[in-house]
């Protein structure tokens, strides 16, 4: 039981000590994989990440930037007629803002069962989507210590 204890804190303190967190999400039957939801709930912690108070519950883990690669075999983007199946996403987006972050960015791979040639098309746009990401982050860090 130490152990497992012993590994929920050491989760939860990695999460708080990071600037930035990246998180590989593939949507399982709509959702996230079992593995991602139980890393959730071992940093959702009341009084480290998140608190109650008289107004609403408040977000104690703000400051960072949550970037997720999202992998899902169909379409559910809002422009999509599945969009109301997405319940990965929206869970992220939903659990990390309970928590704080409010820079939380998604690099999506979508269509991947549809077919070969646009599973290639997405893996590559998903690439390109990711060296943008890459570039703008380096502007950004060699414009802070520039300053």
């Amino acid at each position: 039981m130490q152990a497992v204890l012993a590994e929920s804190e050491n989760a939860l303190q990695e999460f708080l000590d990071a600037n930035i967190v990246v998180i590989g999400a593939p949507m399982y039957n709509f959702g996230v994989p079992s593995q991602l939801k139980a890393w959730i709930d071992r940093i959702a912690v009341k009084g480290k990440t998140f608190a109650y108070t008289e107004y609403g519950p408040k977000g104690l883990a703000g400051g960072k930037t949550v970037i997720i690669a999202s992998a899902r075999g169909g379409f559910y983007g809002a422009a999509s007629p599945a969009a109301a199946w997405d319940h990965q996403e929206a869970y992220l987006k939903t659990v990390f803002g309970f928590l704080g972050v409010t820079d939380i960015r998604f690099l999506r791979a979508e269509g991947l069962n549809v077919s070969a040639e646009q599973k290639t098309k997405a893996i590559r746009e998903a690439k390109g989507s990711l060296a943008n990401l890459v570039a703008n982050e380096g502007r950004t860090i060699q414009a802070a210590s520039a300053g």
